[in-house]
């Protein structure tokens, strides 16, 4: 069953999953993850990736329907290790409808001061 390590940091929600989600029991607990961290009140949600292996075609759907309903609310779903496979399947994608995939939590943090500082 997959664990998701929830953290509220001062400018992000970091969900940090265990394992690839495999089943439909898993897809529920990262859906469940994801919508709590939409409802924090902050400019990004990062999920890190570096415990998993791979990523189901339904956590992948799940994960770019929540880059959506966050980019509509001028925020980012940014991703963090991103298992190879998974990394191809939303570089294929049009950068639109991309998550913001990037290397480390460190340089999520990063994209996200660069980012506040270019709205203001």
């Amino acid at each position: 069953m997959l664990d998701v390590q929830r953290e509220e940091l001062p400018q992000a929600y970091l969900l940090i999953p265990s394992y690839a989600a495999t089943s439909t029991t898993d897809n529920v607990v990262l859906a469940r993850a994801l919508h709590r961290a939409s409802r924090a009140n902050k400019p990004a949600v990062v999920v890190d990736l570096s415990l998993l292996d791979r990523l189901s075609n339904d956590a992948i759907d799940l994960l770019l329907a929540y880059s959506f309903v966050l980019r509509a609310q001028s925020r980012q779903l940014i991703l963090c290790h991103t298992p190879q496979a998974s990394r191809h399947r939303f570089q294929s994608l049009d950068p639109d409808s991309q998550p913001l995939l990037v290397a480390s939590v460190l340089d999520a943090m990063q994209e996200i001061e660069f980012e506040s500082f270019r709205k203001s």
